[in-house]
């Protein structure tokens, strides 16, 4: 996420130097509040779930001492993070080692919120169905923090998959998967031989053009924001470069769902669809493809079948077995996969260089990074 936002500051905000991010957890970053920098993120970052903008913070054990901290602050606060009139929600997350329930929490921040405004000539409204400001509240090395969710909804649904096959790839998860593969769109191909409905091959082009997330009239809290009003509308950042991405999937009706969606997500120019099963493509004819679009080097990047929906064990062990026969005749390129199935690496053959345990919603699984 990080290598992400710097990428996206260096092209996207002048005159302005990122810091390095604190890590909390093993799944958030924190910056400092930049105005300019957060509508940058939950416009373009497509690695991350939520932008937040943290407000406050309390380390009181209980709620009486949790209301004061942040009636105290929010009393002493002159940033414009809401506005008279506005509706507001709040849901706590991962609160359960506080002293009180999450429902009392959210309670307590709500009427903390809302009070302190009060005193300040500004009135909200509670809204939970439409409101204009997410109140985020979670529970950080025994400090409660309280955010406004700037996208105000998963970043994962960015708007371009109508449709998909059974237990799709999860966006912002492909993203990632992209990233960890190190593609570079200036010098390298990208091919999905598993391509299912395509969600790897868009975000693979997206995040080459550093396109804005949010597709098909679906926008981010923050553009409704007062504070964001000013700011430059969202545009391809990197809009002259050309992905080299070639997809292949064998079931003829996810084949059409994909073409479809590559539609929806205006990617359809920059994907050459190679036909059905991968196996009956030659390596040498595809890499010859790619020299021809004028990138020498490449990457193999998929999300195979775990096993669930394939029959027996043996199908899906030949299935990787014919895999990894395919992806080793591609000289100079590397290998990336996801998969949750302990037989891969062993059917798959080789060593992979990296090789990093990895969720797939429920699932545990694994990507794996080979060279050949």
């Amino acid at each position: 996420m990080a290598g992400e936002a710097s990428r996206l500051a260096r092209r996207g905000l002048t005159d302005f130097r990122i810091v390095e991010p604190e890590k909390q957890g093993l799944g958030s970053i924190v910056y400092p509040f930049d105005v300019r920098l957060g509508w940058l993120l939950v416009q373009h970052h497509r690695t991350c779930a939520r932008v937040l903008w943290d407000l406050y913070e309390s380390r009181a054990a209980r709620l009486e001492p949790l209301y004061d901290d942040l009636l105290g602050a929010g009393l002493e606060d002159t940033r414009a993070w809401c506005w008279d009139g506005a509706k507001l929600s709040v849901e706590a997350f991962g609160v359960n080692d506080f002293a009180a329930g999450e429902r009392q929490i959210v309670g307590t921040v709500k009427n903390a919120l809302i009070a302190a405004a009060a005193q300040r000539h500004v009135r909200l409204e509670v809204d939970a169905e439409k409101p204009d400001l997410r109140i985020q509240v979670r529970l950080y090395e025994g400090a409660l923090v309280v955010s406004l969710d700037l996208s105000g909804r998963a970043m994962h649904m960015r708007g371009y998959r109508m449709e998909a096959g059974d237990a799709p790839l999860r966006e912002d998860l492909a993203a990632l998967l992209v990233m960890l593969a190190r593609h570079d769109a200036r010098t390298e191909a990208l091919c999905d031989p598993l391509a299912g409905s395509g969600t790897l091959l868009i975000e693979a082009a997206c995040l080459a053009k550093g396109r804005p997330v949010w597709m098909s009239g679906r926008k981010p809290d923050a553009e409704r924001h007062p504070m964001f009003a000013e700011l430059p509308r969202p545009k391809a950042l990197f809009g002259d470069t050309a992905p080299v991405l070639f997809a292949s999937e064998i079931d003829p009706s996810l084949r059409a769902t994909m073409e479809r969606t590559f539609v929806t997500a205006g990617i359809e120019r920059d994907v050459t669809i190679l036909g059905g099963d991968f196996r009956d493509i030659a390596p040498k004819v595809l890499m010859e493809q790619a020299r021809e679009r004028g990138v020498e080097r490449g990457v193999i990047i998929t999300n195979p079948p775990y096993g669930e929906r394939m029959g027996s064990p043996e199908s899906v062990r030949a299935l990787y077995r014919d895999l990894g026969e395919w992806c080793w005749q591609f000289k100079g390129w590397r290998h990336a996969f996801l998969v949750a199935n302990p037989e891969f690496q062993e059917a798959f053959g080789g060593r992979p260089r990296i090789a990093k345990p990895l969720r797939n919603g429920p699932l545990r699984g694994y990507f794996y990074l080979y060279e050949s």
